[in-house]
């Protein structure tokens, strides 16, 4: 069971996005690629990375954005999106923490909180990579706090 919160807000600032259809092997690629753009440009991370996924095609295939805020506005290559402000308001938020692979039982939760507050999803769900714990071996725990924007209207 979850603390789920209403009314929660994510902000960011000097946000680098890449938004792209890939496999889940392709992200740890796309990371590095990022981290490369920030090192060679003397651009520090400025925050957690958080992530959304629009959709999961069949194959596997995700369409996610990767949202990394910069130390700095600077300019971007043509792959990425400059964003100087990413506000997300009225937001249902909660914490997960453990197995990474696991995540979608937190997010069963916020859906069926929405459902039975006959609330209105207007976003995808965003996680906002808090930390990264190895406990042993091959297992590691993390902690993910997920937005999911509500329309305020009663409808």
């Amino acid at each position: 069971m979850y603390t789920i919160q209403t009314g929660k807000e994510l902000h960011l600032s000097n946000v680098l996005s890449l938004r792209k259809k890939m496999k889940q092997a392709q992200i740890n690629e796309e990371l590095v690629k990022v981290g490369k753009f920030l090192a060679d440009n003397g651009i520090k991370k400025d925050g957690p990375l958080v992530t959304t996924t629009y959709s999961v095609d069949q194959d596997g295939t995700l369409d996610m954005e990767l949202l990394v805020p910069m130390d700095r506005l600077t300019d971007v290559p043509s792959e990425y999106i400059l964003k100087p402000q990413f506000i997300l308001t009225n937001a249902l938020y909660t914490r997960y923490e453990g197995d990474p692979s696991k995540l979608q039982v937190a997010y069963a939760e916020l859906i069926q909180y929405i459902k039975q507050n006959k609330l209105h999803q207007i976003t995808t769900g965003y996680n906002v990579g808090v930390k990264d714990v190895q406990i042993s071996e091959g297992i590691s725990v993390s902690a993910i706090d997920i937005y999911i924007g509500v329309s305020n209207n009663k409808l």
